[in-house]
C-alpha cells in the first residue's frame, strides 16, 4: 500500500478491467453499430423499391433515385423484378426484388 491507500492488486485489477473493457466490448459495439447501420441501408432499399413499383404502377416510370440519410438509392424496374443499387460503407451494392 502506498501512502494514498492503493495497493497493488487494486493497480492490476483496475488495469485488468480496463483492459477487457478496450479490448472486447469496445470492438463488439462498434461491429454491432455498423451491422445495425448495414441493416438500416438494407430497409431503405427494401422501401426504395416498394416506392418504385408503385410509381412503376401508377406513371409507368421505369427508374429513379431517392435520397435517404445522405445515401442515393437508385432503382431500376427490369423484367419483374425491381433492383435498387447504393454504397454503403464504400462498397456498391444492388439488390433485386421479384414483383
Amino acid at each position: 500500500m502506498n501512502d494514498k491507500g492503493y495497493s497493488w492488486p487494486e493497480a492490476l485489477l483496475v488495469l485488468l478491467l480496463t483492459s477487457v473493457i478496450f479490448g472486447t466490448l469496445l470492438p463488439f459495439a462498434t461491429k454491432m453499430a455498423m451491422d445495425l447501420a448495414q441493416k438500416k441501408q438494407a430497409m431503405f432499399a427494401a422501401r426504395t423499391a416498394y416506392q418504385g413499383v408503385i410509381l412503376h404502377s401508377t406513371y409507368g416510370t421505369v427508374s429513379g433515385v431517392e435520397d435517404v440519410e445522405e445515401t442515393q438509392f437508385g432503382w431500376m424496374i427490369q423484367g419483374m423484378s425491381v433492383c435498387v443499387s447504393y454504397t454503403s460503407f464504400e462498397k456498391d451494392i444492388r439488390t433485386c426484388y421479384g414483383i
